[in-house]
């Protein structure tokens, strides 16, 4: 697997996520869940890894809607979701994710989620300075750019089909795999 955060952020994520009950914890994305039920619902998904899953809100969530759904979870700053299972899912959520990525690292993470999406892959960004504050001072949402930038990046390794602005500066990509057997001549 690459690289997908320095040492020093992991244990700095950490560190948020055991002093902070409400980081992580989906109070911010819950509004996508209605959303990501309707993906689910029409698009006869069998799968789901939520990518920075934090506390796992989203998997309790779907755990309980619905019953015959794979659900797995991924964060780097948890012990309980520590682990990349090393397959792929119908439909892989990175909710208020990307945006915490550092950035010299942000091809290998999205590297990571092309990797193991087999249909469809939804992400929210929220494109403004986070409440919070790392320890050497950083915002702890650390890339802010316009959401345009954003396109670009994701259209390097996914078919951008939606924006969906969910807030003054929020917003909602909904994207399914590259075709790479399409000749670009």
């Amino acid at each position: 697997m690459k690289k997908l955060a320095s040492k020093e952020y992991i244990a700095e994520l950490n560190d948020l996520h055991q002093k902070n009950n409400v980081f992580g914890a989906g109070a911010v994305t819950k509004k996508h869940y209605p959303k990501i039920e309707k993906i689910i619902e029409k698009g006869n998904i069998k799968s789901v890894l939520d990518y920075g899953c934090g506390k796992g809100d989203l998997i309790k969530h779907l755990n309980k809607t619905f019953q015959n759904l794979e659900i797995d979870g991924f964060d780097i700053a948890t012990e309980q979701y520590a682990e990349l299972k090393p397959r792929r899912y119908d439909l892989v959520v990175a909710l208020d994710v990307l945006e915490h990525i550092e950035f010299g690292l942000l091809t290998n993470v999205l590297s990571e989620i092309r990797v193991r999406t087999n249909s469809i892959f939804l992400c929210s960004i929220a494109n403004y300075p986070a409440g919070k504050t790392l320890s050497d001072g950083r915002n702890a949402h650390l890339i802010q750019i316009p959401f345009g930038n954003w396109f670009s990046i994701l259209s390097c390794f996914f078919q951008v089909n939606q924006f969906l602005r969910t807030g003054l500066q929020e917003g909602l990509f909904i994207c399914t795999k590259l075709n790479n057997t399409s000749d670009w001549r």
